[in-house]
């Protein structure tokens, strides 16, 4: 019955969708297709996975709980819905004593009634609705004083049925997934074999896809064939890479007085600040990375493994989330910090952000830069021992300063719900609204599974 709302020309695309619990909207999103498109990971995923998302896992009723704009939930809707289908079909038996020849039917569900076993002397004009019905409008009655449905826009005395039917309620301005188009010219065509002008190349750096003959037409770039090695849709993310490049050859880095602060002040105040600690920052990346410094990618991985376990790619089951999971399932903790492939996610621009005391690797972050225009920052985690100690706080303000020196603009994250305060009050991160994501959808920036994307305008020195 539930899957009823989402069939073609019933609830339209684009209507907006909440998830409401204790008088809260705990998540936003909108209908697209059979599913939903949620707020936080910019995908389409499932009313149970939507709930999932909005951090009720456990109650397992999401029809109960997720609303249109004028407060009525896709459970209630999904009953008058049904009741659409059951108007033309009618039961051949009594709903009371099972036996045939009725002559009463209610004009609401397909249950038929003898007049005796409805109480009734005679059949009634006009409408008459079964007692199964009534009790049911009586609850739906309570819908429209219900806390939640008031919270999703309920107002009492309107008619909130009528008005979805009539399509007078929120309709989203659809999101579209800009992956895998020409940044040109938008299309999604390319030629699947040979070289042409519909052939896609992707940049290097930003990996954004273009097709060969617009960017003649743009005077970008006159290829005559794939060229071998990385390629660079423009000078900045040219030079994006070479600093990139030449920061990794350059190995160990002092941290500035800014970066270390966060360390020195948590250590005064806890009165153990020591002068003879050496710390230092470096950047890596296994294609950049020397045999002699490999070890330490390894490092970063056991890291990442002691605070998120094995966090595995999931494509092959539900390409629409990335989910914690088990051994079985390829880890997607080993592929971003090694920049390899999985699946449909390629993580070769990802490097790998280290926090170094007395050459000890304490803290770890991956970075993935997309041209000047934004980075992400999808994993970081310090050794359990050396949490809370200000090391995390130092090396992201490595990372930021590394990102101001790039003229990167914005910086973005997914946190988990018990982390968005921290990324909030601590680093001045905001939630990215719906329409604030939209320019972001034509990178692949990593989401998870109960996560929201924040985002930070970085000010450029």
């Amino acid at each position: 019955m539930h899957k009823l709302v989402f069939e073609k020309n019933e609830l339209p695309d684009g209507s907006y969708l909440s998830y409401v619990i204790d008088k809260k909207k705990k998540l936003e999103g909108h209908k697209e297709g059979s599913g939903i498109f949620c707020s936080c990971c910019n995908k389409v995923v499932s009313p149970s996975m939507f709930e999932a998302h909005a951090g009720f896992a456990s109650r397992r009723n999401p029809y109960m709980n997720i609303f249109t704009s004028n407060g009525v939930s896709l459970h209630e809707l999904s009953i008058q819905l049904s009741r659409k289908l059951s108007s033309n079909i009618k039961d051949d038996l009594c709903s009371t004593c099972e036996e045939g020849e009725t002559t009463l039917f209610c004009t609401t569900c397909p249950r038929a009634f003898h007049l005796e076993c409805a109480s009734l002397a005679c059949i009634p004009e006009g409408l008459w609705h079964c007692r199964f019905c009534q009790n049911k409008f009586k609850k739906e009655k309570f819908a429209e004083r219900n806390a939640n449905a008031i919270a999703a826009g309920r107002v009492a005395g309107v008619d909130a049925l009528e008005e979805i039917n009539q399509q007078r309620i929120r309709i989203s301005g659809k999101m579209v997934d800009e992956v895998g188009e020409c940044s040109l010219c938008r299309g999604h065509h390319f030629s699947a074999s040979g070289f042409d002008d519909d052939t896609v190349i992707i940049c290097d750096q930003c990996e954004k896809e273009y097709h060969v003959g617009c960017l003649r037409q743009h005077n970008i770039d006159n290829l005559k064939e794939l060229p071998e090695g990385k390629w660079f849709c423009c000078t900045q993310c040219n030079s994006i890479d070479s600093t990139l490049l030449k920061l990794i050859e350059d190995g160990e880095k002092i941290l500035s007085q800014n970066c270390l602060n966060p360390v020195k002040k948590r250590s005064e105040k806890e009165g153990s600040y020591n002068l003879e600690l050496d710390i230092k920052w470096r950047l890596l990346n296994k294609a950049a990375a020397s045999e002699d410094n490999k070890w330490l990618l390894h490092e970063a991985k056991t890291i990442f493994r002691e605070r998120f376990g094995r966090i595995a790619d999931s494509s092959k089951v539900d390409p629409d989330l990335i989910t914690y999971s088990g051994d079985n399932k390829p880890d997607l903790i080993t592929n971003m910090v090694y920049g390899s492939t999985s699946g449909d996610y390629n993580f070769g621009g990802m490097y790998c952000a280290m926090l170094m005391v007395n050459s000890f690797v304490v803290s770890v972050g991956l970075v993935r830069i997309f041209g000047e225009e934004v980075a992400e920052l999808p994993l970081v985690a310090t050794r359990s021992n050396f949490q809370g100690k200000g090391y995390f706080k130092s090396l992201y303000n490595c990372i930021e300063s590394l990102l101001k020196s790039l003229k990167v603009k914005n910086l973005v994250l997914p946190a988990a719900h018990e982390a968005k305060s921290m990324w909030k009050q601590k680093f001045g991160f905001e939630k990215l609204s719906h329409k604030q994501m939209k320019p972001y959808m034509k990178y692949p920036i990593l989401s998870f599974e109960g996560t929201s994307i924040l985002h930070k305008s970085i000010s450029n020195p």
